[in-house]
């Protein structure tokens, strides 16, 4: 395997896997991976980020930048060269084996007979017969690409004659391949041991590409590479990347100086965006983080000491309880992981100091404080150690947002509280700003950790917007990336949890009215062109939509807050909150008849109004049976879309996972957890339990009763669906058949949940009459007939009195003489009243 981005084929070593031209988008991109890790859930599908799982935890965490944007940030470049790891660099010696590389570059240069002649060389046996075809070639590149193919038919002396030849031509003539020249000079050199010869030569090719000769391929900042080789080099001869890898003592006769040279180089190659050169650095530090006699020859060079002091702080763990002599791995789910995913001996006694960070530590003290590079680095590693006056010294020295985050922490183990948030703010002022102390995705992880502390100081608003800021800091760092795209923003259930349990709901919506606007909707137009534009169906408009314009953390908390006023039966208040009907990244999608995903034909703002409306009718409407039908209609829309319109983010619903999770995210993991543990059987008693420990105040475990789901079960709607249909029987005929059919649909609502439903079908047994489905009741429902049930008392009576009637034919008949008798005489005593009197 090659130990750096450039290593030659021709040596024979295995080469690393490539990264493509990702690694042009950003250096210190892979630090997503793990940075913000504080806290996770224990197990699951790739459950969100978050802090107040373990609070105690998160607030003693040991602050610590990802390797990789430690390792891009061992030195500051002194030029703008980047590396281009994807664009195959090593096919400069003439192997056109790499359609997207070599080949694409040299037809974007040539054309025609050009580019006819520069096939003909490639494809010649060797470089004389190669010279000969060229002669249509600019010099530089028929010289060129000559020695290319000497190089390949390992005629290493003439290829050397060619390259040479192409930097002896006019400037302007060599440019369009001196860089590649003196790039295969150097790879020459090496290869036959001249190693000052070779350092000259990729230092050249260096020089040239900053003057501005072209490099297509990245070659100068590869050179980085292919020198630092070069410096390692022990008695046994050359060290690869699996000798250190490995941890084989081929590196133990490495003269120190040339190991800080190395180190050095590697570092130069990677501020330049070269992952491969990460890759160099990692191995070269876990190597020697594990032979104390070479860390320790290490530690006088600046570069040399940051390194191993970043490895040790994000790569190595410390020693968890466990099994044997302690668990070291990467598990960011494991109770006691810190943010880089490794065992933090800071968050738990459980866990101890790695010896390798002890000596480390103690190294460095020996050496003198005053010699130390990175002080707010070491600071860190002193606190997670447990040299915590060592840790205050160094934090002290430097005024660094890493700096005031070790103090935070120190105020915080002191009991401090006031000091820690001084220190938090001073901290959290390097966002935006970096100063270039803290990964710039750490923000989200500092400023949830702020979070953290005062939530647990009863400032419950101000927590909300420092979630809030956290989460939309995670969402920016991350926008673009796969992370955002499938697995949103960090920290964003810690704000959901305060949004949802802890705030009020007016508190929220105070705050969602002055700081959390609805993203930009996509035009409909631009939508349905992008799709038609992108082959895409119908069912795809969402994602097309959100390709235009990304859901935010704001986005989803507006839609929390409407929920939650629907759930509180304010659902006018309740709809400018939900997305704009229109707007198809909200739009709902449901499967056809033959499995295909479709897009439901209803809006969530509509059907929230449509709800509304429905429980008016059946609050306030004069008819009972008016009043019936409003119920019914309701119990339909909470059962059917109640999830998307009043559902919990987190529990019991969990929104957050379209309710397919019964857990994962938030409090109330008892519901769920431990079958054998009963349940608390009241609200306050439920928050003692879901919200234990010292920093939890009394006024957020009563807000959190307070806000608990009525009922307390998963999928709480849809037994409010079932509370709808009794009340909507209430206002009909027992004998209809819109009250038996209602009844019908109400236990289907609540299947799965056999008292319920048996609640439901023993009113229909009791009060109802037969009808043709009450042989499977609950499974094969017709819909209420609210048309016949307002008519049922009248055709009931009319049938009731033709009943009586037939039975008593006598007595009807002189009932009904009578009765016309009576009407006839009170007919005449009518009129003759109204006759006019006659005067005499």
């Amino acid at each position: 395997m090659k130990f750096s981005a450039a290593a030659p084929r021709a040596t024979g070593q295995r080469s690393l896997p490539r990264l493509g031209r990702m690694t042009k988008i950003a250096c210190a991109a892979s630090s997503l991976l793990v940075l913000g890790a504080a806290t996770v859930v224990a197990c699951g599908p790739d459950f969100p980020l978050q802090l107040l799982d373990d609070r105690a935890g998160t607030l003693s965490n040991t602050p610590a930048n990802s390797f990789a944007w430690e390792a891009a940030h061992l030195v500051t470049p002194a030029d703008k060269l980047q590396a281009d790891e994807g664009s195959g660099y090593e096919q400069v010696a003439g192997r056109p084996d790499d359609p997207h590389s070599l080949r694409m570059i040299e037809k974007g240069q040539l054309e025609g007979a050009q580019w006819a002649a520069l096939q003909a060389m490639r494809a010649a046996p060797d470089g004389e017969a190669a010279y000969a075809a060229g002669a249509a070639l600019p010099p530089a590149i028929r010289l060129y690409t000559a020695g290319a193919q000497d190089f390949r038919a390992n005629a290493l002396a003439a290829a050397r004659q060619r390259f040479e030849a192409v930097l002896a031509l006019p400037p302007q003539q060599a440019s369009e391949r001196a860089v590649w020249a003196a790039f295969m000079l150097g790879r020459l050199h090496a290869i036959e041991g001249r190693r000052a010869e070779a350092i000259a030569s990729f230092t050249k090719a260096r020089a040239l590409a900053v003057g501005g000769a072209p490099d297509p391929l990245g070659l100068a900042v590869a050179s980085y590479g292919e020198q630092a080789r070069l410096m390692l080099v022990g008695q046994s001869g050359p060290c690869n990347w699996s000798d250190f890898n490995e941890g084989r003592d081929c590196g133990e006769t490495i003269a120190p100086v040339d190991f800080k040279e190395a180190i050095r180089l590697y570092a130069e190659q990677a501020a330049r965006c070269s992952s491969s050169a990460r890759d160099s650095l990692t191995a070269l530090a876990a190597w020697s983080l594990g032979h104390a006699d070479t860390s320790a020859a290490l530690i006088d060079d600046p570069v040399a000491q940051r390194l191993l002091v970043a490895y040790a702080l994000a790569r190595v763990g410390d020693l968890a309880e466990g099994s044997g002599n302690g668990d070291s791995y990467y598990d960011p789910s494991a109770p006691n992981s810190g943010s880089s995913g490794y065992p933090d001996a800071a968050r738990s006694p459980k866990v101890k100091p790695n010896s390798v960070l002890v000596t480390l530590v103690d190294a460095l003290k020996r050496r003198g404080l005053e010699k130390i590079e990175g002080a707010d680095r070491v600071a860190a590693l002193a606190y997670r150690t447990g040299r915590y006056d060592l840790a205050a010294t160094l934090a002290n020295r430097q005024e660094t947002a890493l700096s005031w985050w070790v103090r935070a922490k120190l105020a915080l183990r002191r009991g401090d509280t006031a000091a820690a948030v001084q220190a938090y703010a001073r901290a959290a002022q390097a966002f935006p700003r970096n100063d270039d102390s803290l990964d710039p995705a750490n923000a989200s992880l500092l400023m949830g950790e702020q979070g953290v502390l005062t939530l647990s100081r009863g400032q419950y608003v101000e927590a909300l917007a420092q979630f809030h800021r956290a989460a939309s800091e995670s969402e920016r760092q991350s926008r673009g990336t796969y992370y955002n795209y499938f697995g949103g923003a960090s920290y964003a259930s810690d704000l959901s949890y305060v949004a949802e349990r802890v705030l009020t709901t007016d508190e929220l919506k105070t705050y969602v009215d002055a700081h959390a606007p609805a993203s930009p909707m996509p035009a409909p137009e631009a939508v349905a062109k992008a799709a038609q534009k992108e082959g895409q169906g119908q069912s795809s408009l969402h994602w097309v939509a959100v390709g235009l314009s990304p859901v935010t953390v704001e986005d989803n908390l507006r839609q929390l807050l409407a929920r939650r006023l629907v759930r509180e039966g304010r659902v006018e208040e309740a709809l400018p909150y939900f997305p704009d009907d229109r707007d198809e990244r909200f739009a709902q999608s449901t499967y056809d008849a033959e499995g295909r995903e479709v897009l439901a034909t209803w809006r969530l703002r509509a059907k929230a109004r449509e709800y509304g409306q429905a429980l008016e009718r059946g609050q306030h409407a004069w008819r009972a049976n008016s009043r019936a039908q409003g119920w019914y209609e309701a119990a339909v829309i909470a059962r059917r879309q109640g999830m998307e319109i009043m559902g919990y983010e987190q529990g019991p619903d969990f929104t957050v996972f379209s309710g397919s999770l019964p857990g994962g995210v938030g409090r109330g993991m008892g519901m769920y957890g431990n079958e054998d543990k009963p349940l608390p059987d009241n609200p306050q008693a439920r928050a003692q339990a879901d919200l234990p420990g010292p920093l939890v105040t009394d006024g957020e475990r009563q807000r959190y009763a307070a806000t608990e789901a009525k009922p307390y079960k998963r999928f709480h709607y849809r037994d409010i669906a079932a509370d709808y249909v009794m009340k909507s029987a209430d206002a009909l005929p027992a004998r209809s058949q819109a009250f038996a059919a209602v009844l019908c649909q109400g236990v289907n609502f609540v299947y799965y949940d056999q008292p319920r439903a048996e609640q439901l079908y023993l009113r229909y047994v009791k009060e109802g009459a037969a009808v043709p489905f009450s042989a499977d009741f609950g499974q094969n429902c017709v819909e209420p007939d609210f048309a016949a049930a307002a008519r049922f008392p009248y055709v009931q009576a009319w049938r009731t009195t033709r009943r009586w009637v037939a039975q008593h034919r006598a007595l009807s008949a002189a009932l009904l003489l009578a009765a016309v008798a009576g009407t006839g005489f009170g007919v005449a005593q009518w009129r003759r009243r109204r006759a006019p009197k006659t005067v005499a």
